[in-house]
């Protein structure tokens, strides 16, 4: 970086706008700007012949990350909406920063931005300042540094960067309207809380097969207590063979439900995800189009037809967000049913833990190190058996209420 530059960034100021001003950009296929609104227009500070036609880099600011337009690149790519909180450059050398609700449409691509404030905000200005620092010295390519970042997201214990920025999106969305004085949007407050419940099936989840991943060992134990205890073939070297058969069965169960490529887990997550990323961006394109209605015609547009395509992109995004709340509530009910036959073989491991115990009985006074490996397992037991209790739970809390928006939402939204 020269000293110029840097210099330049140090005395850099915010352009300010108000949190009810919603903006919009619509480009080309190769990220030429070809419409906007007034907004965009005054928070960039070019006039519309400099905007026009250019690139929409032209207000891009160093301090956002390569990664991030990696990520959004690749998922628009893919035809996916996608968000992003991004910091812009503006005609005058100062900075201001959105939360952008990216969306394919037709001959290219539209965003729309609003004003962030949330504490998520404030921890992202960190990472992606660490992660420009990254990019800088060790001159990352913009693959490699999109996995850094998607490596911190999943550490956060989100799925995919979908489930992060619909997470985003409704926390920015509920800020906004505290910050505007207007009452709690009850949608939006849904989003949020069924956010946090997929992120807390992605934890439990986890949490689930570390705990049986550690429950491997035990019968190994149990075999190695059984042959000081006993002549081979006994009864607990019985027990510790059921008890390995059985729990591989589980395991194995266990691992297509919540690990590998495409698991059950994630494919609900990720659905769902999606749905609630295009259920907020409903709400965003909504309010754009109200604003867009009392907006000042831009000269040099069709201002009618920029109209009519912000309603039917926000049209087209409900129709998608319905396909993805169906596959999201068919996936919910498969996790509910596997989760419900995982529990129900843990009951049949259970019944060999009671046998394990009952030996430990006879055997009194000599069966003190079995003992204790029973023990393990009650504990090891008692673990995975919450856990999946609490997925089973939230799985059928999320296909409820995933149905309810299916069955509910879209008719009060299309009243709004």
């Amino acid at each position: 970086m020269t000293l110029f530059n840097a210099l330049s960034r140090q005395s850099e100021g915010a352009v300010d706008f108000g949190f009810d001003e919603i903006f919009f950009s619509r480009t080309d296929p190769r990220g030429v700007i070809k419409a906007g609104n007034d907004v965009f227009q005054r928070v960039s500070g070019y006039a519309w012949s400099e905007l026009l036609g250019a690139p929409h880099k032209i207000i891009r600011h160093p301090d956002t990350p390569r990664a991030v337009f990696r990520i959004l690149w690749d998922a628009l790519g893919h035809g996916y909406p996608m968000g992003a909180y991004v910091k812009n450059r503006a005609r005058s050398g100062d900075h201001y920063w959105v939360f952008a609700v990216i969306l394919p449409i037709e001959g290219g691509y539209l965003s729309v931005r609003l004003k962030p404030s949330t504490p998520l905000f404030e921890k992202v200005k960190q990472i992606y300042a660490d992660l420009c620092a990254r990019e800088r010295a060790e001159n990352l390519d913009p693959e490699v540094s999109a996995k850094m970042l998607w490596n911190t997201v999943t550490e956060a214990g989100f799925t995919s960067y979908t489930t992060f920025m619909a997470s985003a999106l409704g926390q920015e969305l509920a800020a906004g309207d505290q910050r505007m004085h207007r009452p709690v949007d009850p949608r939006t407050q849904r989003l949020i809380e069924l956010n946090a419940a997929l992120e807390q099936v992605t934890q439990e989840q986890r949490k689930l097969l570390r705990s049986f991943e550690s429950l491997q060992s035990i019968p190994n134990n149990m075999r190695l207590v059984a042959s000081r205890l006993e002549p081979s073939g006994g009864p607990v070297s019985a027990i510790s063979e059921n008890y390995r058969a059985s729990s591989l069965v589980i395991s194995e169960r266990l691992r297509s439900f919540v690990t590998g490529r495409d698991n059950l887990c994630d494919r609900v997550s990720r659905q769902a995800a999606r749905a609630l990323f295009l259920l907020g961006a409903d709400r965003v394109m909504a309010d754009m189009i109200a604003r867009f209605r009392h907006a000042d015609p831009v000269e040099g547009l069709d201002w009618a037809a920029e109209g009519e395509g912000l309603t039917q992109t926000r049209n087209a995004a409900r129709a998608e967000s319905r396909g993805a709340l169906k596959s999201a509530v068919e996936h919910a009910e498969e996790l509910t049913r596997s989760s419900s036959e995982i529990r129900r073989l843990m009951l049949g491991l259970d019944t060999i833990r009671v046998m394990g115990r009952v030996e430990c009985g006879r055997l009194r006074a000599n069966g003190g190190g079995l003992a204790a490996t029973i023990d393990q397992l009650d504990l090891f037991h008692a673990e995975i058996k919450t856990r999946l209790e609490t997925i089973l739970r939230l799985s059928e809390e999320i296909g409820s209420a995933m149905s309810r928006f299916s069955s509910t939402e879209f008719g009060a939204a299309a009243k709004g």
